[in-house]
């Protein structure tokens, strides 16, 4: 997920802080100079502002009766800010009005039983959800565990919920370059509505590898090519495939997959391998020509990596991606044809 910038978390409780501290000064101040001024004798801090009463009665009992009056002014006002910076400092509701629906999100958001969320950002909504960037609150300092948090609509709930399931699978599944879900809970004002929890968050990222610095392109072009083996090795695939990619380092991050669906085993079904294909055809067209290169010697790499584990795809699968010539070189089109050999003669 994209981050934005947001503001200071902390300043309303550091506000908070600091008023309780002077607060606390001052009427210890205001109690030593009232003991001071009706004591026979003081010679402390206070001995040079209240007058003794053995030395003038009648001024010192002025004197305190101001004092008193001043400390009780000073404690009020400065109470009565305390207590607006209190008010500030307390959780608050948060609306927003969207075209699919509204989300109102507490701030700190506590749904989830390991994180306290706090400053809630729109990054974006659509027909699967809304959602936004958040910060935990006891890790005021970084944005790298930066917390995204999905909110569906009704009608999207299901599928937000298969979302969630699907990246566990996946991380399960040691699956590179993939967010990850990392909590589901219904949404409170809504129990008919999910949200889930997702990591990273990404920031300076575009969905496009020709819009990335180009000493870091092969990179990009390297990193989806694995995540597509890892995810038809996991058996899932998805349609309308997105991805963040960082503009400085070139990491790419798939995003978005609530139209992933777990693939049959041992064999898929026809709609899984209508799926499949989509799929295949999806990663080809992120890959530029310039790097289609580059994305068949790491598809190469790739597949016997796998092989050398003794593990395989599907014959199915095989036989898609030997359709996609584009994405082939001659040594990684042999290695498909000699395992959709072996695999038909079992």
């Amino acid at each position: 997920m994209i981050k934005k910038l947001r503001p200071s978390s902390t300043a309303n409780q550091m506000t908070y802080k600091s008023c309780l501290y002077r607060l606390r000064r001052i009427i210890v101040i205001a109690l030593a100079l009232v003991y001071c001024g009706c004591m026979p004798k003081c010679d402390g801090f206070a001995s040079n502002i209240v007058a003794k009463p053995h030395q003038n009665k009648g001024v010192s009992m002025m004197t305190l009766s101001r004092l008193v009056e001043t400390s009780g002014l000073a404690l009020a006002i400065l109470a009565s800010t305390c207590t607006n910076a209190r008010a500030a400092a307390l959780p608050e509701s948060q609306t927003w009005q969207l075209p699919n629906g509204s989300v109102e999100l507490s701030n700190p958001l506590t749904s989830f039983a390991e994180y306290k969320l706090t400053n809630p950002i729109l990054l974006g909504a659509g027909g699967g959800g809304a959602v936004f960037a958040t910060h935990p609150m006891n890790d005021p300092n970084s944005s790298n565990n930066d917390v995204a948090v999905k909110i569906s609509w009704v009608r999207s709930a299901a599928s937000v919920e298969h979302e969630c399931k699907v990246l566990q699978e996946l991380e399960v599944k040691h699956t590179r370059n993939v967010e990850r879900c990392v909590g589901m809970e219904t949404y409170p004002p809504d129990t008919k509505r999910v949200m889930i929890a997702l990591q990273p968050v990404v920031e300076n990222a575009v969905s496009r590898v020709d819009k990335i610095n180009p000493d870091v392109q092969p990179l990009a072009a390297q990193a989806i090519v694995q995540t597509f083996i890892d995810m038809l090795h996991a058996n899932v695939v998805t349609t309308d495939v997105q991805t963040l990619m960082d503009k400085e380092t070139g990491k790419v991050l798939f995003i978005d997959l609530t139209e992933a669906q777990t693939m049959s085993t041992p064999t898929p079904s026809y709609l899984d391998l209508a799926l499949a294909s989509s799929f295949i055809s999806e990663i080809v067209a992120l890959i530029p020509n310039s790097l289609m290169d580059t994305a068949s010697k790491t598809l190469m790499d790739e597949l016997s990596a796998l092989h050398s584990r003794g593990e395989y795809l599907s014959l199915p699968i095989y036989e898609l991606l030997r359709e996609q010539e584009v994405l082939l070189n001659p040594k990684s089109a042999e290695i498909i044809d000699n395992v959709i050999v072996a695999l038909q003669q079992q």
